[in-house]
C-alpha cells in the first residue's frame, strides 16, 4: 500500500502525539525512559516537518505547471514534469497538439485567403507560389528559402531568401538540392543560363560554415501543371517534422486547386463575354488606365485589319489608326475629362465608322479605363449622299421655272402687260410671296448641298467690317420697320479689318438678323454689336423674343430642326445649320445663349486679317435672285 505525502504527514503526527503523550504520562518520574521517548518524539516531529515542506514544494510545482498551461508554455511544463504530474503532462501534450492544429489551420486559411484575393485580380500562378514561400516562416524556420516559378514565355525565375546566418556555399548547396528535385519532377534538368536569379534577406556570412543538414521541397501544381517549387534548408539535423511538412503540402495542394478553380471560372466568363462581344455588330475596344488593351472584339479586329493577330497590343492599334486617329491621346483625354467624346470618323476599305469614346467607372465611381465603339455608318452616309444628290438635282430643276414665274409675276405686278384689277393684284401678290418662300427654300437646299459636297466658295479678303455691314443693312431693316421693331447697330468708331469672304459673312448675318426679327414679337428690340474679343472680331446679335426651350438647345444647329415654340411660324429649319457651317468655313465660330420667353443672343466670331487661316473650298453655283 502506498501513501500520499499528506497522508504520511498525518500518520507521523498522530504516532508522534500518541507516543509522546503516553511516555510523558507513564514515565514522567523515570528519566531513563522519558529521555528516549522525548528524543523519539523530536525525530518524529522533524520527519513530519520535512514531509510538510515536500508537500508545499509539490503544491508550488503544480501551481507553476498550471500557470504554464494557462500561458501556453507547454515545453516548460513538459520539461518540469515527473511521475506524479502525469495528468498535467497529458493535458500539456493535448493542448500543445491542439494549438499546433489551430495554428496550422489558421495559417492555411490566411494563405488561401490571400491567394484568392490576389489571384482573383491577376490570375498569375507565380503569385500563389510567392505567397506560400513568403508565409513559410509562420510554420517552420530556415536558414535559406528558395523557390522557382515559370513565366509565360518559358522563363525560369529563381528566388532565394536568407533567413538566418549562412555562407554562399550553403546557399549554393540548397539551390543544387532544389534543382535536383525539380529535375526529378519535370524529367528535364534546367540550365543555369535559363534562370533569372535574385537573392535577398541577410547578407552571406562566410564565418557560418555549417552545411545543409535538413531539407525539404514542396511542389505547387495548378491544373496538373507544375507552377513552382519551394525549398527550405536548415543547418539543424532532423529539423523538419512530418507534421509541418504535411501542412505545407496540404496548403500547396489547396492553393493549386484554388488557382485552378479561379482560372477555370475566369476562362468560362471570358468565353461568355467573348461570345457576347463577337455577336455585337459594332467594334469594341476597352483600354485600362495603364494604356493596356483589355478587350477587343472580332468586329474591331476586322475594322482595323488585325484578324491575324492572336494578341492585340496598344502599339498594333496605334499603327492601324496612324494618320486617322491618335488613339493613345484620345484614351488619355477621355480619362482626364471623364466625359464621353465623339471622335473622328474612320473610313476603311470595309466602310465608314463613327468612333465614340466613353469613360469606364468602377463601383466607387473612379475612372479605370476607356471604351471605344466603332459604329458602321456606311449605309447612313450613302443615304445622306443620295439624299443630298436628290435635293441638289431637284433644286437645280426647280430653279429655272421658279425664276421664270418670278419674272412673269413681276411683269404683271408692274403693269407691264396692262393694268390689273385690285382683287386680281391681291391674289397675284399672294402667289408671288409664296413663290419667294419656295425660292428661299431652294436656295437653302442648294447651299446645304454645296456645303456637304465641299463646293461652297470661300474667297477671304481683308474687309472693313463696319462699312460692309452698314452697306448691307438696308436689306433686312425693312423687316424691322414692317414689324415695328427697334433695331440698333452698336460699333466702335474704328475697327481692324477682318479676313473673310464678305458674301459668306453677310449670309450668316442675314440669317441671324432675319431670325431675330421673325421670332421676336412686334415692337420688340434687336441689337447688333461689333467688338473685339481675344484678338477676334465678335458680332453679337441679341433679341428679346421667344427664346429656345432648354431641352432643345442641343439640336438647334441640326438640319430641318425647328423648336417646339415656333413651329407654327414660317421657316425651313436650315438657316442656322447653314450659318454655323459658313461661320466655321470662314475660320470663325458661332454659338448662342437663350432663355425661353426672354430672348436669344448669338455670338459670331471672325479672325482679324493678321491671324486668319480660313478654310478654302471650291466653286459655287449662282443662287436665285
Amino acid at each position: 500500500m502506498t501513501f500520499s505525502p499528506s497522508k504520511k504527514m498525518l500518520l507521523l503526527f498522530s504516532i508522534t502525539l500518541i507516543i509522546g503523550g503516553v511516555g510523558i504520562i507513564r514515565f514522567s518520574e523515570n528519566n531513563a525512559v522519558l529521555l528516549p521517548v522525548l528524543a523519539f518524539v523530536l525525530v518524529m516531529f522533524t520527519l513530519s516537518f520535512r514531509t510538510l515542506f515536500a508537500i508545499l514544494q509539490r503544491a508550488h510545482s503544480f501551481e507553476t505547471m498550471a500557470d504554464g498551461l494557462v500561458r501556453k508554455k507547454y515545453a516548460a511544463v513538459l520539461a518540469s514534469a515527473d511521475n506524479e504530474s502525469s495528468a498535467l503532462t497529458e493535458i500539456a501534450h493535448r493542448l500543445s497538439s491542439d494549438d499546433r492544429q489551430i495554428a496550422h489551420k489558421t495559417y492555411r486559411a490566411a494563405v488561401l485567403k490571400e491567394i484568392f484575393e490576389r489571384i482573383s485580380v491577376s490570375l498569375d500562378e507565380q503569385e500563389a507560389v510567392q505567397i506560400i514561400a513568403e508565409s513559410l516562416n509562420r510554420i517552420v524556420a530556415y536558414n535559406a528559402l528558395s523557390y522557382i516559378t515559370f513565366g509565360e514565355n518559358g522563363e525560369v525565375f529563381f528566388r532565394c531568401h536568407l533567413g538566418a546566418a549562412a555562407n554562399k556555399a550553403f546557399a549554393e548547396n540548397a539551390k543544387k538540392k532544389m534543382m535536383d528535385a525539380l529535375a526529378t519532377l519535370t524529367g528535364a534538368p534546367i540550365r543555369e543560363e535559363q534562370m533569372r536569379s535574385l537573392c535577398f534577406g541577410l547578407a552571406y556570412d562566410e564565418d557560418a560554415r555549417e552545411p545543409v543538414r535538413s531539407f525539404f521541397s514542396v511542389p505547387v501544381f495548378v491544373d496538373k501543371k507544375l507552377a513552382g517549387l519551394i525549398t527550405a534548408a536548415s543547418t539543424k539535423p532532423h529539423y523538419y517534422t512530418e507534421a509541418a511538412i504535411g501542412v505545407l503540402y496540404a496548403v500547396a495542394e489547396e492553393a493549386g486547386e484554388v488557382v485552378s478553380r479561379i482560372q477555370r471560372l475566369f476562362l468560362e466568363e471570358k468565353n461568355k463575354t467573348n461570345s457576347m462581344l463577337a455577336s455585337i455588330s459594332e467594334g469594341l475596344i476597352m483600354v485600362n488606365a495603364k494604356q493596356e488593351i483589355m478587350i477587343i472584339n472580332k468586329k474591331a479586329r476586322e475594322i482595323l485589319g488585325l484578324t491575324g493577330k492572336e494578341t492585340v497590343s496598344m502599339l498594333d492599334i496605334v499603327q492601324a489608326l496612324y494618320g486617322k486617329l491618335d488613339f493613345r491621346s484620345a484614351a488619355e483625354q477621355i480619362i482626364r475629362s471623364q466625359k464621353p467624346q465623339l471622335l473622328s470618323e474612320l473610313e476603311t476599305h470595309g466602310g465608314i465608322y463613327k468612333i465614340m469614346g466613353n469613360p469606364v467607372h468602377d463601383g466607387q465611381g473612379a475612372v479605370i479605363g476607356t471604351t471605344f465603339v466603332f459604329s458602321d455608318i456606311t449605309q447612313e452616309k450613302e443615304v445622306d449622299r443620295m439624299k443630298t444628290e436628290f435635293i441638289s438635282i431637284t433644286s437645280h430643276q426647280l430653279r429655272t421655272p421658279l425664276s421664270s414665274m418670278k419674272w412673269f409675276m413681276e411683269m404683271l405686278l408692274n403693269n407691264d402687260l396692262g393694268e390689273l384689277p385690285e382683287k386680281q393684284r391681291g391674289v397675284l401678290l399672294d402667289v408671288y410671296n409664296s413663290n419667294e418662300r419656295i425660292i428661299t427654300l431652294v436656295n437653302d437646299l442648294l447651299d446645304v448641298s454645296r456645303i456637304e459636297a465641299g463646293k461652297m466658295q470661300n474667297q477671304p479678303t481683308p474687309t472693313n467690317i463696319i462699312e460692309f455691314i452698314k452697306s448691307m443693312l438696308p436689306e433686312v431693316e425693312q423687316n424691322f420697320v414692317k414689324r415695328k421693331q427697334k433695331f440698333e447697330f452698336i460699333r466702335p468708331d474704328s475697327f481692324p479689318r477682318v479676313s473673310a469672304d464678305p458674301k459668306l459673312i453677310w449670309q450668316v448675318l442675314q440669317n441671324l438678323l432675319t431670325n431675330a426679327s421673325k421670332y421676336t414679337p412686334e415692337e420688340g428690340k434687336i441689337t447688333l454689336t461689333l467688338s473685339l474679343a481675344n484678338e477676334n472680331a465678335l458680332l453679337t446679335i441679341a433679341d428679346n423674343g421667344y427664346g429656345i426651350p432648354e431641352f432643345q438647345k442641343n439640336r438647334i444647329f441640326e438640319k430641318f430642326f425647328r423648336a417646339d415654340n415656333i413651329t407654327k411660324m414660317e421657316g425651313t429649319g436650315l438657316g442656322l445649320y447653314i450659318s454655323k457651317e459658313l461661320a466655321e468655313a470662314s475660320g470663325g465660330k458661332l454659338r448662342f445663349e437663350s432663355a425661353e420667353g426672354r430672348g436669344t443672343t448669338f455670338y459670331f466670331s471672325l479672325p482679324l486679317a493678321s491671324a486668319a487661316h480660313p478654310k478654302s473650298v471650291q466653286t459655287s453655283e449662282p443662287v436665285i435672285q
